[in-house]
C-alpha cells in the first residue's frame, strides 16, 4: 500500500495536486454556507422572540419601577362580567330587581332637598356670661336702652363712644337689676333720694326740669336758623311795636 500511494504521489504533478486542493476547498465552503443558511433560518426567529421578550420583560419592570401602585380596590370587588367556558357571564347578584327598574322607569323620582337647619334660639346667654337671659323688651326698658345709646347728648362733656348704626340696636341678652348701697355711702350718695326716680327718663325729666338745659339749647338753634328769614322779621318787629 504504501508503495502504492507513493506510486500514485509521484504519477500526480504539483499542478494536479493544487487543483485538487481548490476543488475540496470550494467544497468545503459550499458545505459551510449551506449549514450557516439552514441554521440561520432554523434559529433567527427563535432567537428574535427570545430578545423581544426579554426587552420587553426588562421595560415593564423599568416602568414598574418608576409608576406606583394604586390602591384601587377593583380586584377584591367581584367583576360584573365573567367567562365562564368561553361564554360572558352577568353575575345576578350585581343586577337590579324588578321593583327597582318599574320604581326607576315608570314613577317620578321627587328631588330631595336639603333642609337647612335653623339656628337654634337660645335662652340664655351661656355659662361665660352667667346665664344671663334674653332680652324681653318692654316699653319702659326700650326707652331706657334708648336713652343709654343718646347719653352722648345728655352730658357732652363727656365723651363716649359713638354708635354706628342711627336707630338703636336693642341687646339679644340683658337683665336689670336694683343697686343696694353699702352702709358706707349715707353721706357720700351719688344721687340725692329726693332727686331719684324709678328709671332712667323720670331721672332726665327731673333734671331738666330743674336746669332747662335742652329748652336753652333748643331756642338757640332755632334763632341761628331762622336768622334772616321771615319769622326773624317778624319778631322784630313785634319787639318795636311793643316799645
Amino acid at each position: 500500500m504504501a508503495t502504492l500511494a507513493a506510486s500514485n504521489t509521484d504519477l500526480l504533478s504539483d499542478e494536479q495536486i493544487e487543483q485538487l486542493l481548490q476543488e475540496a476547498e470550494v467544497r468545503l465552503r459550499a458545505k459551510a454556507s449551506q449549514a450557516a443558511a439552514a441554521a440561520k433560518t432554523a434559529t433567527e426567529p427563535e432567537t428574535l422572540e427570545v430578545i423581544a421578550l426579554v426587552e420587553t420583560d426588562t421595560a415593564q419592570a423599568k416602568l414598574k419601577a418608576i409608576i406606583p401602585r394604586l390602591q384601587h380596590g377593583l380586584n377584591e370587588r367581584p367583576p360584573y362580567i365573567s367567562e365562564k367556558n368561553g361564554v360572558a357571564q352577568v353575575n345576578p347578584t350585581l343586577l337590579s330587581g324588578t321593583s327597582d327598574t318599574t320604581k326607576f322607569a315608570d314613577n317620578l323620582r321627587p328631588v330631595e332637598c336639603k333642609q337647612k337647619h335653623k339656628r337654634e334660639e337660645r335662652s340664655n346667654a351661656g355659662p361665660d356670661f352667667f346665664h344671663m337671659p334674653k332680652t324681653v323688651l318692654s316699653d319702659s326698658l326700650k326707652r331706657d336702652l334708648s336713652l343709654l345709646q343718646l347719653r352722648s347728648v345728655l352730658d357732652p362733656h363727656r365723651h363716649y363712644k359713638k354708635t354706628n348704626s342711627k336707630k338703636p340696636k336693642m341687646p339679644q341678652f340683658s337683665q336689670t337689676g336694683t343697686v343696694i348701697e353699702g352702709p358706707t355711702e349715707f353721706f357720700s350718695a351719688r344721687i340725692n333720694r329726693k332727686d331719684r326716680s324709678k328709671n332712667f327718663v323720670d331721672e332726665v325729666m327731673n333734671v331738666e326740669r330743674n336746669t332747662g338745659r335742652f329748652k336753652r339749647k333748643y331756642n338757640e338753634i332755632q334763632v341761628a336758623k331762622t336768622s334772616g328769614k321771615k319769622a326773624h322779621y317778624k319778631n322784630l318787629m313785634k319787639k318795636r311795636r311793643k316799645g
